[in-house]
C-alpha cells in the first residue's frame, strides 16, 4: 500500500482498521459503500506493514488494458474490502491515488447501471440481427440481461457451447480484466457492458456473467458478518509484533 509515510511506530493503523470495521457494518446494515483515500493519510512505515498483514491479499488481481492512466485492484482477505491503485501514465510505477474500498465490488471495476442499459439495447439489436447464426442460448442471455436491469438480479451461465457461439458472432473481450490466481480462470468485461466472459486456465471460454461485477466474486452477507470477526482475529494475531517495538530518535 502506497501510503504517506512518517518515520517510525504505529500511528494511524488501528484507527484506520476501526474505520474499515465501521464501514463494513454500514455496508451490511444499510448497503452504504465507503472509500478511504489511504495514501492521503499520515502514516508510518510500521502502519503500512501492519495494515498489509491484517488486511492480507486475496486471490483476485484486476487491471485495465488501456493506454492512459492505469488502475489495478485486488481483494483483501477481509470480505468486502478491496484495494484500488491508480497510476499515472507518465510514471507507471508511482501511484497517484490509493483507495481502500468497502463495497460489494471494487467501484472502478464495476459496470455502472447506465452503461449496462445502453449495452443492453445494442445487444438486443445484435441478437435480432444475427439470430439465424445464434443458438437459443443467446435469447436466454438476453432475457437474463433484461431481468438484471429490471430487478438487479445477477446471473451466471455455464454453457461452453453457447458461450463460444456468442463469442464467434457477437461478444468480444474488453478492457477490464480479473485474474483469479487460485483457480487460474480469468474474467473479462466485454463489448456489451454488463456481460462478462470467463475463461478457464487453458483459455477456453466457459462462462458468461450478467451484472455490474461477476456475482461469484462478490461477498455475501454472511461473508461480511465474518469479516468483522476476521479483522479482530488478524489484528490480535499481528499487533504484538508491532506493539513490542521501541522507537528511538534518529541521531
Amino acid at each position: 500500500m502506497a501510503l504517506s509515510l512518517h518515520p517510525m511506530g504505529l500511528m494511524n493503523a488501528e484507527p484506520l482498521l476501526g474505520e474499515i470495521k465501521s464501514a463494513i457494518k454500514d455496508l451490511l446494515e444499510r448497503g452504504e459503500p465507503y472509500t478511504i483515500y489511504s495514501n492521503k493519510l499520515p502514516t508510518t512505515l510500521e502502519d503500512r506493514y501492519f495494515l498489509q498483514e491484517v488486511l492480507g491479499k486475496g486471490e483476485l488481481f484486476m487491471y485495465e488494458k488501456v493506454v492512459h492512466t492505469k488502475t489495478v485492484a485486488f481483494n483483501t482477505l477481509i470480505p468486502g474490502v478491496w484495494i484500488e491503485v491508480v497510476f499515472s501514465e507518465r510514471n507507471p510505477v508511482e501511484p497517484i491515488l490509493e483507495m481502500v474500498q468497502v463495497n460489494y465490488s471494487p467501484p472502478i471495476f464495476t459496470i455502472p447501471k447506465e452503461d449496462a442499459e445502453r449495452s443492453f439495447e445494442k445487444f438486443a439489436s445484435d441478437v435480432r440481427e444475427f439470430k439465424k447464426y445464434l443458438l437459443p442460448f443467446a435469447e436466454e442471455v438476453l432475457k437474463a440481461f433484461e431481468r438484471y436491469l429490471q430487478t438487479g438480479e445477477e446471473f451466471v451461465f455455464e454453457d461452453p457451447e453457447g458461450v463460444q457461439n456468442l463469442t464467434t458472432y457477437l461478444v468480444t473481450r474488453s478492457e477490464l480484466v480479473i485474474e483469479n490466481k487460485s483457480s487460474g480462470n480469468t474474467i473479462y468485461s466485454t463489448n456489451y457492458y454488463g456481460i462478462w466472459l470467463e475463461t478457464d486456465p487453458q483459455g477456453e471460454e466457459v462462462k458468461l456473467h450478467i451484472g455490474g461485477f461477476p456475482k461469484p466474486l462478490k461477498p455475501t452477507e454472511g461473508d461480511l458478518k465474518r469479516a468483522l470477526d476476521l479483522i479482530e482475529e488478524r489484528k490480535k494475531q499481528f499487533l504484538p509484533k508491532y506493539k513490542g517495538r521501541v522507537d528511538l530518535p534518529l541521531l
